[in-house]
Parts: structure tokens; sequence; C-alpha cells
């Protein structure tokens, strides 16, 4: 890959410390050249917000002066999350929101969010009141956001995965409760350049597309590395 090559670094489900070792190992091979990096949540272990504090210094050792761009995850607990935003403090975290960045010319408008599951996993069912409300509210602000056009590429990047064959791997019975068929008609609706997430640990395709969006998981337990994003004017394929 040549020097200065626009390209996007995305990640998730790091799970510090448990697969930190693949972030390090993967991001020790790349040129130290890549100008935006995505998080698609789960950070850390089970709210262990401390631990984010090893991802930031990876990123800042192999990646310095990127710009990072996360989202949260289930396991980065709600309680947790104002600490993890002190420890990785240079990441622009978006928890149902936008931000725009220029990199290699190029405006690039990024809509982040936890994402939505069409049916809440037993353990949110009882734990979590409102649940669904949340999930369809949210649903509906992505719409919102996703409506707004500006820039020149539109990426979205949430942990949970919209429905599509990045599922491959998981167990079809869970589909529901891992994924979003909503998610997935706004991915056909609205003209997102490319979505990027998490989630899938068992995933054996990580990249799809719906419709003529390319789709990627970039979960580190199923693809044992980072994933390589090459920009373009017209959309965004990955490195092979």
């Amino acid at each position: 890959m040549p020097t200065g090559s626009p390209r996007v670094v995305a990640f998730g489900d790091v799970h510090a410390p448990i697969y930190v070792n693949y972030l390090s190992s993967s991001l020790a091979k790349l040129q130290p050249d890549a100008k935006l990096v995505l998080v698609a949540g789960d950070v850390v272990a089970k709210g262990e917000w401390r631990m984010c504090r090893q991802v930031s210094e990876l990123i800042e050792k192999f990646l310095p002066g990127a710009i990072v761009v996360g989202v949260f995850g289930n396991e980065d607990y709600e309680e947790a999350r104002g600490r993890i935003r002190e420890e990785c403090s240079g990441f622009m975290w978006l928890e149902d929101e936008a931000v725009e960045v220029d990199v290699y010319g190029l405006r690039v408008r990024i809509v982040g969010s936890t994402g939505v599951l069409d049916e809440p996993t037993p353990w949110q069912k009882r734990n979590v009141p409102g649940i669904v409300d949340t999930y369809r509210r949210r649903l509906e602000r992505l719409g919102e956001l996703l409506d707004k056009k500006s820039g020149d590429l539109t990426i979205l990047l949430t942990h949970y995965p919209p429905r599509c064959r990045t599922l491959m791997g998981e167990d079809e019975r869970f589909w529901r409760q891992m994924s979003s068929e909503g998610l997935a008609e706004l991915v056909k609706k609205k003209g997102v350049d490319v979505v990027v997430h998490g989630h899938l640990h068992r995933s054996t395709v990580h990249r799809d597309y719906i419709g003529s969006t390319p789709v990627y998981n970039v979960a580190l337990p199923a693809t044992k590395n980072v994933t390589v994003i090459e920009l373009r004017r017209q959309g965004l394929l990955q490195f092979l």
C-alpha cells in the first residue's frame, strides 16, 4: 500500500484487555499514515473503563495524528461511558449523533450509534426499562441523521449490525437479538456510502452489501486484524 494513500482503519470489540494483542499486532503492521480511525464499540470488557487507555495509547503510537471516531457497545456500560470519554479523550464519541471530518481533501460525514436490535436480548428485557421504545426512537433518530446530506461521503458507524450476511457464522436463532432489519432498510433508502459495525464475534463473512452499500464487520474476535478501507469519492472499498 503506498504511503499517503487515502484510507480508513476500522476495528471493534477490543474488549480491552482481552483482544488488545490483536489490535497491537495488526496496527504494528500498518504504515503510520492513516488519517481516520473508526471504532465500532465494545472498547472495554464489562465496563472496565480504565482499559480504554490501552486502546488509545496504541492508536497514538502506531497512527499518530489520526482522527478517531468511536461509538459505544453493549459492554461499554452506560455508567462507565463518562469515564471512558475521559480516558479516551482524544476520541470523538458519537451517541446517535453525526460529525463531519476533513480527510485527504474529502468531507466525510459519520453517523454514529450503538445501533438497534429487532428484539432486545433477555437480559435487556429484564434490566433495561423501555428498551423497545429506546430502539424505536433510535432508529427514527438515525433516519433523521441520514436524511441530512452533506459532504462527499456518508459512513454509518454502529456497534450492532444491520441485517445482512455478516451474521453468517452466528446462531441464526438469535439474529433478531443481534441485528436489525429496520437498520438495513434505512441503509437501502438513505444513500449511505458504507456501513462499519462490530458485535459479531463468530462472523465468517466480514464484508457484505446492502443494495450497493458495502457493509463491514470489524469485530476483532472475528477478523483477528484491523480492517483497512480505501477512501474514494465514489464510495469506500476495502483493501484486500
